[in-house]
């Protein structure tokens, strides 16, 4: 028998069993996740998979998470606040049947674009669990034809606010309440299709567990559940308490509030005494555009790196999440007060939000905290009307998606998206892309010399560029990088930062900040380059080979290569290593004092200013109104 331990009992469990039901939990959110992907209508969900499947208990103590499937962190480890939320409104009226809806980001959840559906399920009678899906909508009816407004100046200009309903009541559809959410959006066949498709995965999920409970018993498998969480709880106290106690503080910068403030200090103060840490935040004043932080977006930010300073294989469910507590200041960026325009949160903030807990373990922990990754702000919300036949499109895609930092041991990953999905976002078929909207991919590569370097390097950055073929289109990005790219940690470098840019046809190129709304005519194209991610440790303690590597492949330059990590190739086929060249330089650049974390200031990017041409300008946090007259301009 195998015994799992919690502060307050020890239990006893058949470890078969334990094993089997922990991983049919598991496969159950898998099937969930892939009803949702596979019957999605439109690109942000079908295509790249900004939706999370989960599923919670019905504990007294409130809702608590079981499992998460292959999903998106700031969605999975905040829904127990918009579950609890729900719980609160209903109380004694949640019953066999029910589904419920919500998207309040005042109400618990993240921002109004991640619309929640919430099924309750049951087992003789009595609620054992919730399957929830999360998924990001491709229109909320805001002022702007785009899921996020960079420049809203309060939440009634982001679209349609639902705080917890039920859209079907004990297995009686609410056509009314569903006519209305369809009814202040755009794309409604579309966002029709993917509500069903939230619906269905929760449905599929009901099923699984119905069937699970049949099989094992209802009391038996809710004590194995409880018994999977005391397990996660064991394991991750024992890596929390192998972290040193104290109280560790950081600062980071984040690029934009959407109206043209710039470099926005975000902190962080972790406590940490044994096994439990307590993160408050703070930072500059809320932003007058969409990115202020929320209440469930500081709870996720505040997880996701404690997440990965443990084991891989310790299940992420509410034994683990239960240890870290956040709060922040009301009215500062990260936690807006209503009325504030929240609909970035996700985003700018939270990838600044958790980028700070980084720099503040640095001190605490260098060998198990990574480097800055990319920022959101390179996966595009784009709109039109096809001029072939006057139709209204749209849609989200995530192929400029920059890269993840490096860590002790380990280069960063290509694609790492945005800090916020980890890894969880995709990147589109082009020959999809093509077929489905009037657009064309020019290229989607990665970018040479767009890593933080070190003893790891970051993840590399994509250059990307889309160009309208039947009409005009805008554009719209939300995040940031730019100013204040990825940095890096334990001697590494920060990444160079990236950019977004518009070429006109009279080759003439107009630079925006990674958050903004712009026009693409007929005849231009919209081109970003992603941040790669930061280094870690210092560059001249890198393989050579690796280097030489990473130079043959077009990531890193010979001149960055010779000048950052002391490698110098010889001009052969091969660009073999100079030994004696390289040695002599190594011991040169090893004299170089490098900092904890870089960059230690705001405004560190450089990316903007080395890629200006003459004749080119920069906009910061461009409107719509804006670029309608930048477009005249070159008329």
């Amino acid at each position: 028998m195998a015994t799992v331990m919690s502060d307050d009992r020890i239990r006893d469990f058949d470890p078969i069993t334990f094993s089997v039901i922990r991983n049919r939990f598991e496969a159950i959110g898998q099937e969930m996740t892939l009803a949702m992907e596979q019957t999605a209508w439109t690109s942000v969900i079908a295509l790249a998979r900004d939706y999370s499947c989960m599923i919670y208990d019905a504990h007294d103590s409130g809702p608590r998470q079981v499992t998460m499937a292959e999903c998106l962190p700031i969605h999975c480890n905040s829904i127990r606040t918009l579950l609890m939320e729900v719980v609160r409104v209903f109380a004694d009226d949640i019953h066999d049947g029910d589904v419920f809806m919500a998207n309040d980001p005042y109400r618990g959840n993240t921002h109004i674009p991640d619309l929640v559906t919430a099924m309750p399920v049951f087992v003789d009678g009595v609620q054992v669990f919730w399957t929830v899906a999360r998924g990001h909508q491709l229109d909320c009816g805001a002022a702007e034809a785009s899921s996020i407004v960079p420049a809203a100046r309060s939440i009634f200009q982001e679209g349609i606010v639902i705080p917890p309903i039920k859209i079907i009541d004990r297995g009686r559809e609410r056509h009314d309440i569903i006519a209305l959410y369809l009814a202040n959006v755009r794309y409604r066949d579309a966002l029709h299709g993917d509500l069903r498709a939230q619906l269905g995965a929760c449905g599929v999920a009901r099923k699984g567990l119905v069937e699970l409970c049949a099989q094992y018993g209802r009391e038996e498998v809710m004590r194995y559940s409880d018994g999977l969480m005391d397990y996660a709880d064991h394991r991750a106290s024992e890596s929390f308490r192998a972290i040193p106690d104290g109280v560790f503080e950081g600062t980071t910068w984040t690029d934009t509030d959407g109206n043209g403030a710039v470099d926005i200090p975000i902190t962080a103060r972790v406590e940490k005494r044994g096994a439990d840490m307590r993160v408050y935040y703070d930072g500059g004043p809320p932003s007058t555009g969409s990115f202020n932080g929320t209440y469930a977006v500081i709870q996720a930010t505040a997880t996701i790196p404690f997440l990965y300073y443990i084991d891989s294989d310790i299940p992420h469910n509410h034994g683990v999440l239960k240890h870290v507590v956040a709060d922040a200041r009301p009215g500062s960026i990260c936690l807006g007060v209503w009325p504030a325009a929240v609909g970035g949160a996700t985003t700018n903030p939270a990838d600044s939000m958790h980028d700070v807990i980084n720099v503040a373990m640095a001190a605490a922990i260098p060998d198990r905290v990574p480097a800055g990754s990319c920022h959101a702000g390179h996966m595009p919300n784009f709109c039109g009307i096809d001029a072939r036949n006057a139709r209204a499109w749209g849609c989200m895609l995530f192929n400029g998606m920059g890269g993840g930092g490096a860590a002790k041991g380990a280069d960063g990953w290509p694609l790492i998206g945005t800090i916020a999905g980890m890894g969880g976002l995709t990147s589109a078929s082009i020959e999809e892309v093509e077929l489905l909207y009037p657009l064309r991919i020019d290229y989607n590569e990665i970018t040479t010399d767009s890593m933080g370097l070190g003893e790891w390097i970051g993840g590399p950055g994509l250059r990307t560029c889309y160009r309208p073929i039947a009409g005009s289109m805008e554009a719209v990005s939300f995040g940031g990088g730019s100013r204040n790219p990825p940095h890096g940690v334990a001697g590494g470098t920060r990444s160079p930062g990236g950019g977004i840019y518009i070429e006109h046809a009279d080759g003439t190129r107009t630079f925006t900040s990674v958050a903004g709304q712009t026009l693409v005519r007929p005849g231009e194209s919209w081109t970003s380059y992603s941040s790669g991610g930061g280094g870690w440790g210092n560059p001249v303690h890198r393989d050579a080979e690796l280097v030489r590597r990473n130079v043959r492949d077009g990531w890193l330059s010979r001149e960055r290569a010779r000048e950052i990590c002391g490698v110098v190739l010889n001009d052969d086929f091969e660009m073999t290593v100079n030994v004696e060249a390289t040695r002599a330089l190594r011991e040169e650049l090893a004299k170089i004092e490098r900092p904890l974390v870089d960059p230690t200031s705001p405004g560190a990017g450089t990316w903007i200013p080395e890629h200006l041409r003459p004749g080119d300008r920069f906009i910061e946090a461009p409107t719509i109104a804006e670029h309608f007259a930048e477009a005249a301009a070159h008329e």
